[in-house]
């Protein structure tokens, strides 16, 4: 462990309740969608008994992200700390500013495959290419790391303290890419939206979406979580600054 990693274990073992609600609230898009309070580290709710979410948590970590171990864990979480969708991301918003390459993609260049990754990138770097120019959709991958987080932690495969680590180098990271909470939020959002691969250019009625109104449907509740969350006067988006001393 070198000197900096130290220092961030030295001071994740005296963090503040403040600091922790912070940092819990990384999670926080994934957290709502899921049922989850933000008010703990561990996963809780009011429909489901305990037992039922560790046993939901630990499907989650198995089947979506092949993680049985805290070994997977810290190399799903060093995978999303630089995805390669995210480095596609920026790539095509650097792109984005080129008149000349921006011409040549969506004026000239008819016969390109419109239904690609990476023409649907492009298309969501080119929408978002002011909003997201320093940041891209790093939220995205950092709120997934932190609720996967969470999901570990509760059950079992890491500890608290090795919980509380984890989200603060999240938490730094997340700190130097953006400016606030709606930033993040937005950032999650396309992220999620470029990730599932949704077309701007040809959104429904083609064979990548052979069940359009579901897709629909999903993009609509994600915009809709996202909206409500930034209007909730008492979520700790709208009241933890986000400038916060880590």
């Amino acid at each position: 462990m070198d000197n900096s990693q130290a220092d961030l274990m030295l001071k994740s073992q005296s963090l503040t309740n403040k600091q922790k609600h912070w940092l819990i609230s990384l999670s926080g898009y994934l957290s709502m969608q899921n049922g989850y309070s933000l008010d703990c580290l561990l996963h809780k709710s009011k429909t489901y008994p305990l037992q039922a979410i560790i046993n939901g948590n630990i499907k989650v970590l198995k089947n979506s992200y092949d993680i049985h171990s805290k070994v997977d864990l810290v190399e799903t979480l060093d995978v999303f700390a630089d995805t390669a969708r995210s480095g596609q991301f920026m790539n095509c918003l650097a792109q984005s500013v080129r008149h000349d390459l921006y011409i040549e993609r969506f004026f000239l260049n008819q016969n390109e495959d419109k239904n690609s990754d990476e023409y649907v990138v492009s298309a969501w770097a080119q929408k978002h290419n002011v909003a997201l120019s320093n940041c891209g959709i790093k939220g995205f991958d950092i709120g997934r790391s932190a609720f996967l987080c969470r999901c570990a932690f509760t059950t079992g495969l890491i500890t608290e303290q090795e919980a509380w680590y984890y989200l603060l180098v999240l938490g730094k990271i997340a700190q130097q890419l953006f400016t606030d909470w709606q930033e993040f939020g937005l950032s999650h959002l396309v992220g999620r939206l470029t990730w599932v691969g949704i077309n701007l250019a040809e959104p429904v009625g083609t064979k990548r979406y052979p069940n359009d109104f579901e897709i629909k449907q999903k993009i609509q509740l994600n915009v809709e979580e996202l909206t409500s969350i930034l209007a909730d006067d008492e979520h700790p988006w709208c009241q933890l600054e986000w400038q916060i001393d880590l």
